[in-house]
């Protein structure tokens, strides 16, 4: 119960602070729809461009599985043949009948906007479980949910977690309240880096900028 109030907590936060990727380009991306044939690693300006694509139907899936009563964070990337996967992390172990559901309520989701299903690859599995790295994340949301989880239990008091991706890379910004000192500051960066490898992501990929601005007014 303690922890599904905990992922209460974070799923709010991110629909309130966690929400914006910058969007640097307006052509949309071609991609692979029947095809095994590897693509080469998406540069970081190419990922803002399949950012920009899809963010409508991301929205689109989370406000559809929202409205069905799910508790989920979803994520996305690309995958070697140019399919994108939708991550879907789920706080709770559910049965077969319920992830049939929910893939299919993707499917309808997808199928409204016009799109190929046969372009997507939908992945299911626990929010603590890491993802295979097979895809090219567009998005860390599981990672970031681990991480407020983290920093939640070790009493960091106010504080907010934020991610984006740019034409620089993956930036991860921590903002802890102004009384913080720089002993706290470094430890949430040493957390944030440890979340981030025991997701088996490559750390040197993230740029983690760690503040303390957050005024508590009495």
């Amino acid at each position: 119960m303690f922890i599904k109030r905990l992922f209460t907590l974070w799923f709010l936060l991110l629909s309130i602070v966690c929400g914006a990727f910058f969007f640097l380009a307006n052509a949309p991306i071609q991609y692979a729809e029947k095809t095994n044939v590897s693509m080469s690693q998406p540069s970081n300006d190419e990922l803002l461009r399949y950012i920009q694509q899809y963010q409508f139907l991301i929205s689109e899936i989370s406000y559809t599985l929202r409205k069905e009563s799910y508790s989920f964070l979803l994520d996305y990337g690309i995958l070697p043949n140019g399919k994108i996967e939708l991550l879907v992390s789920l706080p709770d172990k559910v049965d077969h009948k319920t992830k049939q559901h929910i893939e299919e309520t993707m499917l309808d989701v997808i199928k409204a906007n016009e799109l190929n299903p046969i372009s997507f690859q939908i992945t299911l599995k626990q929010l603590y479980e890491p993802a295979e790295a097979i895809s090219t994340r567009l998005s860390y949301n599981d990672v970031m949910a681990n991480l407020f989880e983290k920093m939640f239990a070790q009493d960091f008091g106010t504080f907010s977690i934020d991610h984006s991706m740019t034409s620089e890379g993956i930036q991860v910004s921590i903002n802890l309240t102004e009384e913080k000192n720089h002993k706290a500051k470094k430890k949430a960066q040493q957390l944030a880096e440890d979340m981030i490898k025991q997701h088996q992501f490559d750390v040197e990929n993230f740029s983690i900028d760690v503040q303390n601005k957050i005024i508590i007014l009495d």
